[in-house]
């Protein structure tokens, strides 16, 4: 009848039931530690939260279920007048913060729901206070009708009618997470795990875990409060077992050694004892790498112990993040998988480094008259390259690397360079010529993004490559009452960012990743798994060494998840607006090519239903999802589902080649000559496909290779690429730097059926009018011009240079499936 008992604080307990119960008593539990008893002081039972969601609606509030916070709801509805989402101020006012209309008790709109919300700790409020919803300041009040008297804070239930299956134990005696403590419900027990109370600030450790290695001595720090015993086994250059060391346990739940001697190239592990919660006798015994390695051995085996300073190469103290940008949205993206890149023999890159880091810093050619991999990204005019996943990953064989083929998102060592990617598996080969590509390509004027996966890991609980579970289990991820774990992700698991030493552990990655390799930006894997505060906390610290650093990620609304929608950087939040995180905008993606791997077709297409949404996304989704510009990441297409050229195949049988290219044309020149960040999938430029195969992941290099021979079919589409990337670069008219801007100096033409046709007035550049269209046609359209002569720069697929450019007055003639651009100055 007893699922799960925890350990939630010093002196609490919460035991969950199999079945609802409507009374318990205090002698109806017992809580031993060894065969002594420990007296409880009271029980509580917790009462569930309402599933009916109107309840919330009509009473003005609700309670968060399982989090200790209470959520303010006034919804839309209840307003006696027109209202437009966040443009108006929405407040709670009442006895727990003195009747005071305050920015921290300011509500939100939620698009989602429909409704303004506020979450707020319960410890502010007590049961049996007053509150209501004011707006405006100073005097002036106002009150949805319905809601103009106090309305009390009351419980769901009565509590002693109440139905639960939860109940809190408060103990006499302080508990503590290393020991193991037995419940007795009637004749039945179970061993309670701990839980909430690692969250405490007793067990959060601010300071350097890992090693820290010096010639006469090296240094071992481990945070794992739940522990029982813990020893670290060394093994010498060949990976034979040398000795082993118990370790002591310190303060906030860390355990540390120092071994004298020189341990330099010697490898590492750790022997974690923990109690069986199963059982009421013995141990689970794991051996686990360091979740800090900065390297390890072959396939994420075992943690290496090196002397940093071996590490750096000539040059490196000179190196620099790129200057390449001022703010998010000068930057051009372009997204690549590093062994895609150059692993196929078209890439003439020496073969021993094809599909390496030290691949893209090579000088090649295909043909001898193509440039390929670096000096083709230099020639395009890119100002990032993003990375799919660099960091140690657990699906592949770095001792065999073309056995298996992955993506990457599948971590395990979250600080170590992946070794596939390396000419050398294990040691500290990957980190130097990692550290080569990051300077090569600085050198180039280039910068560095990283792919990182803070949103799940690739296994758990006992799991072959399972880090988190088997060092402290339970605590790094989302799990239920049942003990069963949160799967927004589909992966199996979620990391919970919001606990404190996992968001510790993730800044600490982010910024060894920006400190010691020099990265330029971090693009998050499903970030709206990420809790706002990790996020915006990430965003400082990164921007604290690098202000030109970039940070975007993926904001979906994923499936059910423990942490609170209202908490997580998603496009329906606003957790993220104002600390210049980007989100991915799949309404101009689906706008443009319709649906991701289906028949469903866009405006790339001539299919116009979805063009209001367009037009959002052409002024960075201001009045969407973003606040800023350099919050929305326009783009067309990525590394997941079809390739643009693959969707526009399927959508276009029957047409000549010479039409499907065109539309892929214009999809990304709506991208490169749209406001916000400009997003590009590797090798779009030259119409890559992958062959009509939507989810490559693990599809090897037959399907995801780069295949080069397509730069010379598809010059011209590279060089329209080229030539755009590099109008964007020279014109700030395309990068406004507020919404305020965008709002002021861009506004909608009208156009003929279908034309999307805007006028950009930018008193900061040098075009003082720039007219652009899109014609998704196979036919020409006519626009009108304002008044005066305009100069042509773009239309019938090509970027004129100066010397070709038309002058036209009055109209002008958009070839069919075009971009057009004109501009007086």
């Amino acid at each position: 009848m007893i699922v799960r008992a925890y350990i939630d604080d010093f002196n609490e307990i919460v035991v969950v039931l199999s079945q609802m119960v409507h009374s318990v008593k205090k002698e109806d539990f017992k809580v031993f530690l060894n065969e002594e008893e420990i007296d409880i002081e009271r029980i509580d039972k917790i009462i569930p939260h309402s599933d009916n969601p109107f309840e919330a609606e009509i009473r003005g509030y609700e309670i968060c279920d399982q989090k200790g916070k209470i959520r303010f709801v006034l919804k839309e509805g209840h307003f006696d007048y027109h209202r437009k989402p966040l443009r108006k101020p929405v407040f709670v006012i009442g006895e727990m913060n003195g009747w005071q209309i305050s920015p921290e008790w300011e509500m939100t709109y939620s698009k989602l729901r429909g409704r303004y919300e506020l979450i707020k700790d319960l410890k502010e409020i007590k049961i049996g206070q007053k509150f209501k919803f004011a707006e405006g300041a100073s005097q002036k009040l106002w009150y949805p009708p319905g809601f103009g008297n106090d309305i009390v804070i009351s419980e769901y239930f009565e509590r002693e009618a109440a139905f639960t299956n939860m109940i809190r134990i408060f103990t006499s005696k302080r508990l503590l997470p290393n020991l193991k403590y037995k419940i007795v419900y009637k004749t039945e027990h179970i061993w309670a795990r701990p839980r909430e109370i690692l969250t405490r600030p007793e067990f959060f450790y601010p300071g350097e875990l890992g090693i820290k290695y010096e010639p006469y001595c090296t240094y071992f720090k481990l945070w794992a409060p739940t522990a029982y015993k813990v020893k670290v086994k060394i093994f010498d250059e060949s990976e034979n077992f040398r000795f082993e060391k118990e370790m002591a346990r310190s303060e906030n739940g860390t355990w540390n050694i120092h071994l004298t001697g020189d341990l330099k190239n010697h490898y590492y592990l750790y022997e974690v004892w923990h109690y069986n919660y199963d059982e009421d006798e013995g141990f689970i015994v794991y051996e686990v790498p360091d979740p800090y390695s900065k390297a390890s051995s072959s396939n994420s085996q075992k943690s290496f112990i090196f002397d940093p300073a071996d590490t750096l190469i000539e040059g490196w103290q000179q190196d620099e993040f790129v200057k390449t940008i001022e703010k998010q949205q000068d930057a051009i993206i372009y997204e690549m998988h590093v062994r895609d890149f150059t692993i196929d023999k078209t890439s003439c890159v020496d073969e021993k480094f094809r599909g390496k880091f030290l691949g893209l810093c090579q000088q090649s050619f295909y043909k001898e008259k193509f440039s390929t991999g670096l000096l083709h990204l230099k020639e395009l005019g890119i100002t990032h390259i993003h990375l799919l996943p660099i960091s140690d990953f657990g699906s592949v064989d770095d001792k065999n690397p073309d056995k298996k083929y992955n993506w990457g998102y599948d971590p395990v060592l979250y600080q170590c360079p992946e070794y596939w990617y390396s000419t050398k598996s294990g040691g500290i080969e990957a980190l130097k010529e990692l550290r080569t590509m990051v300077r090569t390509l600085h050198q180039n004027g280039i910068g560095v993004v990283m792919d990182v996966v803070f949103n799940h890991t690739y296994h758990t609980r006992g799991g072959k490559f399972s880090i988190f579970d088997k060092i402290v289990p339970g605590y790094f991820y989302r799990i239920d009452d049942y003990g069963d774990y949160s799967n927004a992700t589909g992966c199996g698991n979620e990391l919970a960012t919001e606990k404190p030493m996992v968001r510790k552990f993730i800044l600490d990655t982010i910024i060894y990743w920006t400190e010691e390799f020099h990265i330029d930006g971090f693009r998050f894997d499903l970030m709206g798994l990420i809790d706002g505060l990790t996020m915006r906390m990430i965003a400082r610290e990164v921007r604290k060494r690098n202000p030109r650093a970039l940070i975007y990620g993926e904001g979906w609304v994923m499936g059910d998840s423990l942490c609170l929608l209202e908490e997580m950087a998603t496009i329906e939040s606003t957790v993220h607006q104002g600390y210049s995180i980007g989100l991915f905008n799949d309404r101009i993606r689906d706008s443009i090519r319709g649906d991701l791997d289906g028949f469903k077709t866009g405006y790339m297409h001539g299919n116009l239903s979805d063009v209001e949404r367009l037009k959002q996304g052409i002024k960075a989704a201001i009045d969407d999802f973003a606040k800023e510009p350099d919050e929305c990441v326009n783009y067309c297409s990525c590394h997941d589902n079809l390739t643009l050229f693959d969707k526009a195949q399927k959508t276009m049988v029957g047409e000549d080649i010479f039409w499907i290219d065109r539309a892929c044309r214009l999809a990304n020149a709506i991208i490169l000559t749209s406001q916000g960040i400009a997003f590009l999938h590797g090798g779009v430029e030259f119409n890559r496909s992958k062959g009509g195969h939507p989810n490559t992941y693990n599809a090897g290099d037959s399907i995801n290779k780069i295949d080069w021979s397509l730069k010379e079919k598809f010059y011209d589409t590279f060089k329209f690429y080229c030539d755009l990337i590099k109008l964007r670069k020279e014109h700030l008219a395309f990068r406004m730097r507020s919404s305020g801007e965008i709002r002021k100096y861009l506004k909608f033409l009208p156009a003929p059926d279908g034309i999307v046709a805007f006028l950009i007035s930018y008193p900061y550049d040098v075009w003082k009018k720039i007219i652009v269209a899109y014609n998704p046609f196979k036919e020409k359209k006519v626009i009108t011009l304002p008044e005066g002569v305009w100069k042509i720069k773009a239309n019938d697929g090509i970027i004129f240079s100066e010397e070709n450019e038309q002058e036209a007055i009055g109209s002008f003639e958009i070839a069919p499936s075009s971009l057009f651009i004109a501009y007086q100055k």
